[in-house]
């Protein structure tokens, strides 16, 4: 079995967890090299923890949430971002530091991913969908556009005017969706994007929520995990024919000698029609959050 080297690029900590963290759990079992690229530390989205240490009353806040700076927040969700990257077994995280709600298309910005790529020499990409529709933050279509461009850049040069050697090495890259961008059963809010690849994930599906479990301060964690793995991937389960299921959307397509009949399919368990029959619920996953994810100072 030839193993990859994946790149996986993201705005924000939350995105590792909640996108395409069942395929990163899949590949790193398998023995794949996983690099994470977190480009902000997602200091300006879903602030849930302030909020509701903010609504209580005075004389029941923690004074030290209360005067914590901006610097403070951005370690406690590189924290986050870390342990989510163990969970998943990844093997490099990089964070880019960028701001936060800030993430414009930019040469700097392209330069930066560029040079990881250089450096990682993946042979798949995993990115969000380079397309604004209006559904989630522009974040995470600038993002994939940037990754899209990097990708160029860097099968673009020549040692002699760049003084660096092209990589071609990457031969697929894959487009994850956000929570929100599916509208129904086949499609998304942009008109004629839909999946294409549908990742079986059900066999890694605690570590899934387990990823999602280190976002305390958003609010994931908890109940809202489970919530989340069922209606969305559970989703998109039914629509794979299997428990859970993540899906991707690839920029080129791929030729087969015959037609793609993986041996699970020809399997004469494998029934389709049986979508969630007797399968276990994200509800009953036991919680992974440790007690240090709660402190701004463990």
């Amino acid at each position: 079995m030839e193993n990859h080297n994946i790149l996986v690029v993201y705005p924000h900590p939350a995105d590792s967890a909640t996108e395409a963290s069942g395929t990163v759990a899949l590949h790193a079992e398998r023995g794949d090299k996983i690099t994470s690229v977190v480009a902000t530390y997602g200091e300006r989205h879903h602030m849930q923890w302030l909020h509701d240490e903010e609504s209580k009353p005075a004389a029941e806040q923690d004074p030290a949430v209360a005067r914590m700076t901006l610097e403070e927040y951005r370690n406690f969700k590189k924290r986050e971002a870390e342990r989510i990257a163990e969970v998943l077994g990844v093997n490099e995280l990089v964070f880019l530091g960028w701001n936060d709600h800030e993430i414009y298309f930019d040469l700097d910005k392209v330069a930066e991913i560029a040079e990881v790529i250089r450096r990682v020499k993946p042979d798949i990409v995993i990115t969000h969908l380079p397309i604004h529709n209006g559904a989630v933050d522009n974040d995470h279509p600038n993002t994939g556009q940037i990754v899209m461009k990097a990708l160029e850049t860097v099968a673009n040069r020549v040692r002699q005017f760049d003084g660096v050697d092209a990589y071609h090495g990457v031969k697929q890259v894959f487009f994850s969706f956000a929570s929100g961008e599916e509208v129904n059963s086949n499609s998304v809010f942009t008109p004629g994007i839909v999946p294409d690849v549908w990742v079986d994930t059900s066999a890694v599906i605690d570590k899934k929520i387990h990823a999602i479990d280190q976002l305390v301060s958003q609010g994931y964690h908890g109940e809202t995990s489970r919530w989340i793995v069922e209606a969305r991937d559970g989703r998109w389960g039914m629509l794979a024919g299997c428990a859970y299921a993540e899906p991707f959307l690839r920029p080129t397509a791929i030729t087969y000698d015959t037609l793609p009949m993986p041996p699970r399919v020809v399997s004469k368990e494998y029934e389709p029609t049986v979508l969630h029959s007797g399968r276990t619920t994200a509800h009953n996953v036991p919680s992974a959050t440790p007690p240090a994810a709660y402190l701004l100072h463990p």
